[in-house]
């Protein structure tokens, strides 16, 4: 009676986002959205418009390419296509192409796509023994000079 709705795009089926996301939205402020408050959810959420507040996800966050978060974001996978001016605490962060941070970062795995910003301080938590392994670079000799390494 109403449609089918077979020949809508669904909200979320940006490419960027549906490919990354592969897990229902549970929650999603639009882009003509805007939240002041703090907002706190057991499930999913998804920012296309704005949130003036800190913005806490036991599940995925997502800050769509429209979406804009002034306030800490704590979330288990967190993934941002938008502008973030906070902190983030997230066990996962992916930083695509779009994205604009302002804060500092804390997480246990960092993706950042080229053409992404941040500025701010990235700290790596986690279990020490099973970190990642830096291994020091050793410039190569080419003028007969011997081998440096440089430890960071």
């Amino acid at each position: 009676m109403f449609g089918s709705g077979k020949d809508k795009p669904s909200p979320l089926a940006t490419p960027a986002v549906s490919a990354a996301a592969g897990k229902q939205i549970d929650t999603l402020i639009a882009e003509q959205c805007t939240l002041e408050g703090d907002l706190t959810t057991q499930n999913s959420v998804k920012v296309d418009g704005q949130i003036k507040g800190t913005l806490r996800a036991e599940g995925r966050a997502i800050i769509g390419e429209t979406g804009v978060v002034k306030g800490d974001v704590h979330a288990a996978d967190l993934l941002v296509l938008g502008r973030l001016e906070g902190n983030v605490f997230a066990q996962r962060l992916h930083l695509q192409a779009s994205a604009n941070i302002h804060g500092n970062i804390s997480t246990e795995s960092l993706q950042v796509d080229p053409g992404a910003r941040y500025h701010g301080s990235v700290s790596m938590q986690g279990d020490a023994a099973s970190g990642p392994t830096v291994v020091p670079f050793t410039a190569p000799a080419s003028d007969g000079a011997p081998s440096r390494s440089v430890k960071g």
